[in-house]
This record gives C-alpha cells, structure tokens and sequence, in this order.
C-alpha cells in the first residue's frame, strides 16, 4: 500500500514546527521541504533569520507590549518599586516627585516639580535592575534628539542624569496638562478635526526630519493632545539620525540587522522586516498614515489579536493595511486616497517627505485638488506579483514563451473592442435618435412609450457593455434625469438610478469622473425633493462638497447644477439675495461654458423665475420668461416641458400686472401647448384651466368661466 501525502501546511505551521526544532533537525526538514518547494524554503529562512535576530530585550516595550498585556503581577511588582523607590517627595535631580503617571516594563513616568522655575515636568525614569547597556544608550539618545529638535508640537526636554540613590537614568521633559493619546481625545471630534489633529503632529515630526531626527515609533501613545488641544509627539527613544552616516556611526546608534523596532501595528514593512538601511523618513509617513486611519476609522489599521510574534511579523511584513473606504464606505475619497498613499507598500509610492503629507492634508481640508491618487493598476500588479510570486513567474513565462499565445489574445481584445463600439453605437441611436422621433410624434419624455423605450435601451447596453461601463453609466444617468426633471416626477426613482450611474462610472472611469460626480448631483437634488428631514439633511451635506467641484470642473454638466440647488435652499429660507447670487452664478457659469441657447443654461435661469416670483417682481419676471420663450421657441424646443412651464408662468405674470386681455390669450395657448403635448387629461393642463377659470370670473363672465371646468382625469 502507498503512502498517503503529507498534509500540504501553511508558511505560519511550517515556522512554527522549525521554531521549536533544534539546529541540526531544523536543517534536516528544510532539506526536505526545499526539495518540494524552493521558494517556501528560502522563505521560511529569512523568517527564521528575523526570529533569531529580534533583540527580545530591546523591543519587550515596543513590540509585546501591543499583543500581550504584561502579567497583572508584574505590573503590580513594577509599580511597587516605583512607589518604593520613588515615593512623593522623594527629590531626584532637582525635582519633587508628586504621584506616579504610568510604568511599563523598564520603567516608569512620573508627574514632578520643578523649583526654579517654578512648573510641573514628566520625569521619565529607567528601572536600573532592567537597564542594559543598549536601553542605557538609547535612553541617553533620547535626551540628547529631544535637545536637537525645538518645536512647539513636540514635548521639550528639561534636565536629563541618573539618580544618585536608585542609579536609575532620568529624562524631565515637558507636562502635558490633561494630556490623552491622539486615538483617544479624537474619538468624539467630527472627522475633519481628526484630520486636523493628525496633521499638527505632521508638522512636528517633519520639523524633527529636518534636524535629522528619525522617530521610528510613531503611534496613537506617542502623539498627546492637551487639554487646550495642542499636539505634543513624545517618546524619542527609538529615534535616530538620518542624512549622515558617519554621524550616525560617531553617535552608536546603527541598529544591527534584523532587529526590529517600534510597534507593529503602525509600523512599515521595512521595518518590520529589519531592513535598517532602507529605514527612512518614508517610514514615519508610513506610522502617521496608518494613525490617521485609525483616527477615522476608529479602528486600528491591523488586526494583530492572537498572533505569535513571528505570525505578527510575517502580517505585517507582506500584507498592506485596507483601504479606508472599505472599512468606511461614506469616507472623503480625499482622505481615502491619501491614507492610500502615505501607507503604500513600496517607500517610492508614499509621499517623499511628512511635510508633503501635512500639505495634502492641508489641501483636502480646504476643499482643494489634493495629490495623492488611489493605487494605480500598475502598483496593484506589483503587489500581487510580490504576494503570489510562483504566479506571477508563471503568467511572465507564458508572456515570453508563447508569443503565439500573446498575439491572439490581442486579436481577441481587438475584437471585443469592436463588438463594444458596434454595441455603444446601437444603444446611442437608441437614446439619440429614436427617442426624439417618438417625442416628435406628440409624446413627452413622460410618455409611458418613451419610457419603456429607454430602459429597454438600458437593458440592451448592459446586456452587451456590462453594467459597470460607461455606455450603461451614461444611460442610468440620463434615466435619473428624466425622473428628477420630467413632469412625472418621481423622486426615489431619480434616487436610484443615479446611484446605480454613479457605481458604473466610479467602476469604469473613476469616483473623480465627471459622470460619477454628475450623477452625485443628480442624487442631491433628489434627496433634496424629498420629504424626510433625513433626505434633505444628506441632501445638503452632498451639496456642500459638490458646489465647490462643480464650480472648477468646467466639463461638468450643470443640468443637475449644485449651485441651483443651494440657491433653492435659500430660496426656501426666504434668503432672496442668496438664493438670487447663487442662481445667477449658476447661469454665469452655464452661459460661459455652454452657451445662452443650451438647455442646461435655459434650465439655470428658470431658477431666476423662481425669485423674482418670490420676490414678487412681476415686471423682471416677465422680461426673464420673455427672453426664456425666444429662446425655447427659436431653437424648436416649443414642447419641451419648460417651454410649456414658462408659457403657463407668463400667463400667471400678466394676470398680476393686471394685463387681462394679454393674460387670457397667453393662458388660453398655454392650455393648448400642454393639451397638444403633455395630454388631455394631465394635471398641468387642469392647472392653466383653473387660473383661466379664476381670471375670468374676477371679471364677472361667469359663463365663460364655465367652459373651462376641469377635465376629469382618464379613466
């Protein structure tokens, strides 16, 4: 009887069987398993490597302390010796220890106070039965970064020895008065006073690179926020020099190969790996990236619970941290991209300096056009060849060594590209050519036969575009158009058909489109018609940040123009100089880039009617429908539905500037149009019947009067 194969185990099994084997055994199984797989062997001894070489002692603060709380009884005992060694009162280096702030598992920190000058300090002590010579060293470090930087965001040093007593080392840095970690006094802020915390402690760690400090543990405990909510990077003692390697060498503070350092959770995969020498300011963009995604995820970028070290490790070294929008969908997209930048895998992806950071975020604050950009295909790829490297050498081979292969997948591309155009062209003519015939027939875009006509062209593009394409994109927004602005509105509709164009176009061309950001538009203006205080609420919060996109992005279309609409909101809040300022930049802005004749420009100074009809302002009125009219009717647009609005609302204008004879007439050819073109029975026509009804019974014709009685609708 054969044997069964051997259970085929993960790297992490695989790691975890090597670890506990002695040397010679360890080298015997990897024989064995490099005989089966190269590339898992070589693996698996660069993870080996990293295990042998983590310098325990040095990073027991750093790196456990996030994975494992320290046993209740150790910190029990640790702070037994600090109360024992350093009760209140006890004096060390000039200053009067008060009470204890916190200990950890090589010492502790302390709230002390100064005489001269008169202030409170944290004095941060080392527990001298614990301190190697390398804590000894990086201590001393410590003192001596915090002495070369000198910045408002970073806590300044004061005094630093060793106590004469305890032979404990000793820092005296600045107070932070009601001082919690960046994570923690964020929680309750709004999102963008978040962004704002995160970028003040930008501008101080940038202002450390530029005195050639490295910080190397950037996380949420090492970033305060005082109590008048100024910023304060602490905690130096992992920092190093950067730009000079000889001062670096004079200084002792090159960190051997392999050893790690900092907290795992924010740190980069160059640095997770050991990799000193690629270590660089890139690294802190890195840790501060993944801060801020905590800040507005709240939640922390890794999910490290349960894993050994090395399972830690391996995480954290080849998997990236999620995208923001993924964690939170309703995100900025601004913020989405630039966490995405700042946190890339690859240094050269990520902004080349934390300034550059902290200017983005200054940019995206301000509602500017930010820099970063959402990882590219390119920068995808790379990483999953990295992530499936046996994958990717297989799909390189089969590019070099089957051209033949590769030629016809060409001619295959080439042909479905064909077949896409032909397909883009049939649902076009569709929307292009039918529909306008079948209106011209006497039917409205209301028309229940137009209707069905342009879903059906919908259903043809998706059947042969797909949904997520941007033939399907252009149909589903044109859907919501019709919806929004017909006659026969029907808001939720409009609602939902915008968001489905908004998922096709963010998919195929990108959440900056101009069709994505149109159809969020559309969206907006149909919240806005809602009834709910939820909707409108939303409705506003969409306008806010689309107004100021709208108003730069020239190619954008205003039909569903935000500006418009943050005027109806003024309109509705009786704000008539507002709403009047932001329709007529609304038709400033149509005319230039659409001309005064395009439907769009027509559509933003109906808006105009509506003020001047708020206001009251007949004669004004009168005028702007007038010039509407020539315009509606020179470009043969005589049944459009504004056509018809605005030959009803003219009608309505006569009447209050007592022009009778004119205002019959005008009202008796509006009842017509919409008659002839919306139908017999639509409730736009009853409304000129009734204004007619009413004019004449002002003046006493009664009979008249009842010939214009309302027409029941159709049965």
């Amino acid at each position: 009887m054969s044997e069964s194969p051997e259970p085929k185990q993960s790297l992490e099994q695989l790691f975890d069987e090597l670890v506990s084997l002695a040397i010679p055994a360890r080298d015997a199984r990897l024989r064995i398993i490099r005989t089966n797989d190269p590339a898992l062997a070589d693996r698996l001894l660069g993870l080996l490597d990293e295990d042998a070489n983590l310098d325990v002692g040095a990073t027991l603060s750093g790196v456990f302390a996030e994975f494992k709380d320290f046993a209740q009884e150790a910190l029990q005992a640790s702070q037994g010796g600090a109360q024992r060694l350093f009760a209140a009162g006890t004096r060390v280096g000039g200053f009067t220890i008060l009470h204890l702030i916190g200990s950890g598992g090589s010492g502790w920190v302390f709230e002390a106070k100064q005489s001269r000058p008169s202030r409170s300090v944290a004095l941060k002590v080392l527990r001298a039965d614990l301190a190697t010579e390398a804590l000894r060293r990086r201590f001393e470090l410590e003192a001596e970064h915090l002495a070369i930087v000198d910045h408002p965001g970073i806590a300044s040093i004061y005094a630093s020895g060793t106590d004469e007593v305890s032979g404990s080392p000793w820092i005296a840095t600045e107070f932070v008065v009601g001082a919690k970690s960046i994570a923690e006094y964020a929680r309750p802020l709004p999102p963008r006073t978040r962004v704002q915390l995160l970028h003040d402690a930008c501008v101080a760690v940038a202002s450390a690179h530029s005195k050639g400090i490295l910080h190397r543990d950037l996380k949420p405990t090492n970033i305060l926020v005082s109590s008048s909510q100024q910023v304060k990077v602490i905690d130096f003692g992992l920092a190093r020099l950067v730009g000079n390697a000889d001062a670096m060498t004079m200084q002792g503070v090159t960190t051997m190969a392999g050893e790690i350092l900092g907290t795992l959770i924010y740190m980069s995969p160059e640095q997770c790996r050991g990799e000193n020498k690629k270590v660089d300011v890139r690294s802190d963009v890195f840790a501060l990236g993944a801060v801020l995604f905590e800040l507005l995820a709240q939640r922390p970028p890794r999910d490290l619970g349960g894993q050994s070290i090395h399972g830690a490790i391996r995480i954290v070294s080849e998997e990236p941290i999620p995208r923001l929008r993924d964690v939170v969908p309703d995100c900025s997209r601004d913020f989405d991209a630039i966490i995405a930048m700042a946190c890339a895998e690859e240094q050269e992806a990520r902004y080349a300096t934390v300034a550059d950071f902290a200017s983005d975020l200054e940019r995206a604050l301000a509602s500017e056009p930010i820099r970063a950009r959402a990882p590219s295909r390119m920068r995808r790829l790379r990483a999953w060849a990295r992530h499936h490297p046996a994958l990717a050498t297989v799909c390189a081979a089969a590019t070099v060594f089957f051209p033949t292969l590769a030629g016809t997948s060409l001619f295959i591309a080439l042909d479905a590209q064909a077949d896409r155009l032909r397909a883009e062209d049939v649902t076009s003519r569709v929307v292009e050519h039918l529909v306008p015939a079948v209106k011209k027939l006497g039917m409205t875009q209301d028309a229940p036969a137009v209707r069905a006509i342009e879903f059906a062209a919908y259903e043809l593009c998706v059947l042969v575009n797909g949904e997520n394409s941007e033939p399907s994109a252009h149909l589903a927004h044109k859907l919501a158009l019709d919806w929004l602005k017909g006659m026969g509105k029907d808001y939720a509709k409009a609602l939902t058909w915008a968001e489905r164009a908004e998922v096709s176009a963010t998919a195929c061309l990108g959440p900056d489109s101009r069709r994505a950001i149109e159809a969020r538009c559309v969206q907006a203006s149909a919240l806005q018609q809602m009834d709910d205080e939820a909707s409108v609420a939303r409705a506003k919060a969409m306008l806010i940040e689309l107004a100021e996109i709208v108003e730069l992005r020239d190619e954008i279309d205003t039909t569903s123009g935000c500006l418009s609409q943050l005027g109806e909101f003024a309109l509705a809040d009786k704000d008539h100089a507002k709403a009047l300022e932001y329709f007529q930049r609304a038709v400033d802005r149509s005319t230039r880039i659409a001309g005064p004749h395009m439907r769009s420009t027509v559509e933003a100074r109906s808006y105009l009617v509506d003020v001047f009809r708020a206001q009251e302002r007949w004669d004004r009125l009168l005028q702007e429908l007038d010039e509407l009219l020539v315009i509606q009717r020179g470009d043969n647009r005589d049944h459009e539905p504004f056509t018809l609005s605005f030959e009803l609302q003219r009608g309505q204008a006569l009447v209050k500037l007592e022009r009778f004879p004119e205002a019959e007439a005008q009202l008796i050819r509006a009842e017509g149009l919409i008659r002839d073109y919306i139908g017999p029975n639509s409730p736009m026509r009853n409304r000129a019947r009734a204004i007619i009804r009413t004019l004449l019974e002002s003046q006493e014709r009664a009979l008249d009067a009842s010939a214009w009685a309302e027409i029941p609708p159709a049965s």
